[in-house]
């Protein structure tokens, strides 16, 4: 995808501590694919072309995407343990949904084994570092419906459900190299805001279920304790989830406080996360179950050791696949071919969203490669008999934010919006999680209240920057109440009240129906395709519905600046008519036209329109 203002003020991407030599070296890297970026990539047309062009732009940054991250010295760590906890704890809570939903033939190991090696390969090997990689929740339920086909099928059962999986992914990973060859990732272009971010939201709403589902599931744990001690439990991690979310969420906003030194603020909203984590889990222990029952309160984490049989046993599945009958080798062409529709919209939108024009990032990206690592990283999780990881939400647009300003003075607004592209945060988080792998006495400390308590943060966490998360704020909001100079989209004040609302309802529409279908029973396993519908959706259906003008602000990935610019209008040109323009409109219009003042032309045609109108 094509980045506005890609090559400018390149120097300002390198942290403190690069030299001139390196900057210049990279910048001058950046512009020798100037003339790449104008080679058009068609779909169908010319076979690799993606990938070459991919690998040629980001072949000559591959040094300098280790020196930047080393640059900064131990201030990576802070971007790193932040997006480390936010990959590890929905990898644990995963791996109990997986345990309770295969009979144990998957677990937290197989799918902190699946997250570490993903991991790895994506920092060292993929295009675009900056994207996280792991085990989603749509592939929780996409295998629960996999394994409920195979438990009701005798020529596979129970027995044979890791090699059909194996089997899944072998016909998965080909069709991803077929779509990455044919560059099909070209039409990324058509998934815009409407697609992406109800997608996005979709993926919260999930987090949320999940964790009601497994809160509800404490009134009824641990099994054989009396029923008051249930329900002692129920209580107690209603408790705990909901103190870690309001306390990471108070610890994270720390640079705000007045209280304590620059340092210590930083330190607090740098690692607020993790520190939520270790408080909650040590107040955990203040209730107890009396000193003689075999069970605990608060539930905790069941981990078992890595070299425990359920878990060496996964290692030989590529062995077993010739156990699975021809005939249903060709069944696993359908769960195949649904996962490949869920990874090709969900890995790309990932990947877009972690390098929106919002962060405006300076290195080109590389969506081609990056699904044709996601092809051999599948074709190889497959056949260790793991389940499969691709780019998840919120994770990897958190990973760019967390970023941000890294290395540098937070207190320069400038400084602190500068993001930081490198290879070594996501590296770091996943050999953490590779090291998880042998800590499973440590894991077995969390109460699972955690678990579903970052759950609801991690949703909470993907909702800035989500356009239909602010637009549905809209329905109740006054926006005379604004302050002055508060940041707002453009299309608060450049698109009709009723068009924004009839598109806010068209997207919740279309995220209820998806939602709706993840609780159809075994057709459930279908809502993947309906997801991709969104797209033909939004290029076909929704302009039909609204004018031209109106779907660029509300569906446009720009900001305004960019709006404007295209326009013909410059920046400068645009603040400098500030002042008169506030005066013109006086009152309420002029606060709202004092948060995003709109250029002398827009507001000429604003008023011949109300003219008019009367």
């Amino acid at each position: 995808m094509p980045r506005a203002k890609e090559h400018a003020q390149e120097s300002s991407a390198f942290p403190v501590g690069s030299s001139m030599a390196d900057t210049k070296q990279v910048s001058v890297a950046v512009a020798s694919d100037d003339a790449d970026a104008e080679e058009q990539i068609r779909c169908f047309v010319g076979l690799g072309a993606g990938i070459a062009k991919d690998v040629r732009r980001r072949w000559p940054l591959y040094v300098d995407d280790w020196k930047v991250g080393m640059s900064v010295g131990v201030h990576i760590f802070a971007p790193a343990t932040y997006i480390f906890f936010a990959s590890v704890l929905p990898a644990l809570a995963f791996g109990e949904q997986f345990r309770d939903e295969t009979l144990g033939l998957f677990s937290i190991p197989h799918i902190l084994c699946a997250t570490a090696i993903a991991g790895v390969l994506q920092s060292v090997f993929g295009g675009q570092p900056l994207l996280i990689v792991g085990v989603a929740e749509p592939i929780v339920l996409v295998y629960y419906y996999i394994f409920k086909y195979c438990e009701s099928t005798d020529a596979i059962g129970v027995e044979l459900f890791r090699p059909f999986c194996a089997w899944v992914l072998i016909l998965t990973a080909l069709m991803h190299f077929i779509l990455a060859l044919v560059n099909a990732s070209e039409y990324i272009h058509a998934f815009t805001r409407f697609s992406g971010e109800t997608f996005g939201t979709l993926i919260a709403l999930l987090f949320f279920q999940a964790a009601v589902k497994g809160l509800k599931q404490e009134f009824e744990e641990p099994h054989d304790a009396p029923i008051g001690y249930r329900t002692v439990n129920g209580v107690w991690s209603v408790f705990l989830a909901l103190a870690l979310v309001l306390l990471a969420v108070f610890l994270m906003g720390a640079r705000s406080w007045h209280v304590g030194t620059r340092t210590l603020r930083n330190f607090v909203a740098d690692y607020g996360a993790t520190i939520a984590v270790v408080i909650i889990t040590g107040v955990s222990y203040a209730v107890s179950a009396p000193s003689d029952a075999s069970w605990s309160i608060p539930t905790r984490v069941e981990c078992v050791q890595i070299y425990d049989k359920t878990v060496t046993g996964t290692w030989k599945t590529a062995s077993s696949l010739g156990d699975v009958p021809g005939a249903q080798v060709g069944v696993a062409i359908v769960p195949a071919l649904i996962i490949t529709v869920l990874f090709f919209f969900d890995h790309n939108v990932s990947a877009q969203l972690a390098q929106t024009e919002d962060f405006d990032l300076k290195k080109p990206p590389a969506y081609h490669y990056d699904f044709m690592l996601q092809g051999v990283n599948t074709l190889l999780l497959g056949l260790l008999g793991l389940p499969p990881t691709n780019g998840v939400l919120p994770q990897a647009p958190m990973h760019t934010r967390s970023l941000m300003g890294v290395g540098r003075d937070r207190s320069d607004k400038d400084a602190s919006s500068v993001v930081l592209e490198q290879r070594v945060s996501n590296f770091i988080q996943s050999s953490l999680i590779a090291v998880m792998l042998f800590a499973s006495p440590l894991v077995k400390l969390l109460p699972r209240a955690v678990l579903w308590g970052y759950f609801i943060f991690m949703a909470i966490e993907s909702f800035p920057g989500n356009q239909f998360i602010h637009r549905v704020v809209l329905f109740v909001t006054d926006l005379t109440s604004f302050r002055a100079g508060e940041t707002q989209p453009a299309y608060v004040e450049l698109v009709p009240k009723e068009d924004t609302y009839k598109f806010t309802l068209v997207q919740l529409f279309a995220l209820g129906s998806v939602y709706a279908v993840t609780w159809a029973g075994v057709y459930g396993i279908a809502f993947p395709l309906l997801i991709m519908a969104l797209v033909p959706l939004r290029q076909y259906g929704l302009i039909k519905m609204f004018p031209a003008s109106s779907l660029r602000h509300l569906d446009s990935a720009e900001d305004v600046e960019e709006v404007f610019e295209e326009e013909g209008r410059g920046v400068e040109h645009r603040n400098d008519a500030l002042s008169k323009q506030a005066s013109e409109l006086g009152g309420a219009g002029a606060f709202v036209q004092t948060m995003h003042p709109v250029p002398e032309g827009e507001m000429k045609r604003q008023k011949q329109a109300a003219a008019a109108e009367k």
